[in-house]
């Protein structure tokens, strides 16, 4: 019997092993091409996500005062990708992500008071299947993803014309409180407090006018004219635009002219709406800074009566003497006049916002400078909410409410599109 032996140096049994190296690293390399471009696919979905949810959640700080922080991560939660969430990502289950959103408030100004959230912060991870790597013994790759959004944040610059009613009406009382001393609290201790001087000017329009003539309204006024819309010099905007209300750590001073016109004011006189916005109008128009927004914010207690420079003349006619009304729209349609001029300033860009102050149930309607009712029929608070901005108008029958509601206005002027920051 012959035996046949393999030839000397064969070594086809030995290629299995070298054979079984390579599937292995090619299927390594196949699992980083694969599984880590799918990982990167899922990065990309969860960080948009996550981007999406920050920003919702935080376009919801600015609908409410104080801030719905419970709204706003519901609305982040809705626009995230974890179970229930409206933005499941292909090939990841929706039990493998994880959400969590928290609020804070992040200071855009260092003097400003940091009481209210304005920022959402959303993370999310998720665990996604590998496929080629786990001969490697990898079956997941965790995937981490954060995103930060305000709103508001960015400080937009204004140039803010205050129109103070300081009437006679101001100096009654409501539930206890002296509508004028709420103003003035309002005032220094909501609206201007919230603003900075940085990049804010100030400036105030008052209604009735001062009288002096001379634009200080703490100068005693002097004078026999039966009213201050007859006076010869009469001044509506008392304050012209200006930072140096506050200093740049955020205290009020108390000798620039805003603050100390705001403390020295004293109620008396009828009401002017149109002849008050007319003159805050044209102190945006000539002192206030190109391309910054305009804003007025006007505050009565009741309705307009009156206007400047009303004459009540008389003529003969067939023998008889006949009184003639003072036609100037001003004078005739006081709160009607404000409503339109106010249309015109807001289709050149200018925010209004109006506060109209104090219980107005059984309150007149707005009269013309005689005493009589206008025509067509004007109720104040319709004046009022049309002389605002669409959603500026703010009812305000408890003076309590007064240093909130101009809180709330400051942050509303702040306030911008959601934004995401990180």
């Amino acid at each position: 019997m012959v035996t046949r032996r393999a030839p000397a140096g064969d070594q086809s049994g030995q290629a299995l092993p070298l054979i079984v190296v390579f599937m292995v690293v090619l299927l390594a390399f196949a699992g980083l091409v694969i599984d880590l471009g799918n990982a990167y696919r899922v990065q990309q979905a969860l960080q948009a996500s996550t981007d999406a949810s920050a920003a919702a959640g935080a376009g919801q700080l600015t609908l409410a005062y104080p801030p719905n922080t419970a709204n706003a991560i519901s609305r982040a939660q809705y626009y995230g990708s974890e179970t229930g969430g409206h933005n499941p990502i292909a090939g990841v289950p929706s039990a493998g992500v994880t959400e969590t959103v928290s609020t804070s408030c992040v200071l855009a100004v260092s003097h400003l008071p940091c009481t209210n959230a304005n920022t959402v912060t959303v993370k999310q991870s998720a665990s996604v299947p590998t496929y080629f790597l786990r001969v490697l013994g990898l079956n997941s790759i965790k995937i981490t993803t954060s995103a930060q959004a305000c709103s508001p944040c960015n400080e937009i610059p204004l140039d803010i014309q205050l129109v103070i009613d300081r009437t006679g009406s101001m100096a009654d009382q409501s539930s206890g409180i002296v509508k004028w001393t709420a103003l003035q609290q309002g005032l220094l201790q909501g609206f201007l407090p919230g603003l900075d001087p940085s990049v804010d000017n100030v400036g105030l329009t008052t209604l009735p006018p001062d009288t002096n003539g001379t634009s200080d309204i703490c100068k005693a006024e002097t004078g026999t004219n039966p009213s201050p819309y007859d006076a010869p010099n009469p001044t509506y905007t008392v304050v012209h635009l200006g930072n140096s209300y506050m200093t740049p750590t955020g205290q009020l001073v108390a000798s620039s002219p805003l603050i100390s016109d705001i403390n020295c004011m004293k109620p008396g006189g009828g009401t002017d709406y149109a002849d008050a916005m007319t003159a805050a109008y044209a102190e945006l128009q000539a002192n206030g800074r190109p391309g910054v927004q305009k804003v007025i914010v006007l505050l009565s207690d009741g309705a307009a009566n009156n206007g400047q420079g009303c004459v009540t003349t008389t003529k003969k006619v067939g023998g008889k003497t006949v009184t003639v009304k003072d036609t100037k729209p001003h004078c005739i349609q006081p709160c009607q006049s404000a409503v339109n001029d106010a249309a015109t300033y807001k289709a050149n860009h200018v925010l209004i916002y109006t506060i109209l102050y104090g219980d107005q149930s059984g309150g007149p309607a707005c009269e013309d400078y005689t005493g009589a009712n206008e025509v067509p029929a004007l109720q104040p608070w319709t004046a009022m909410q049309n002389i605002a901005s669409p959603g500026n108008y703010y009812p305000d029958p408890n003076p309590a409410n007064l240093q909130s509601i101009f809180q709330e206005i400051a942050a509303d002027m702040a306030a911008g599109s959601s934004r995401i920051v990180g």
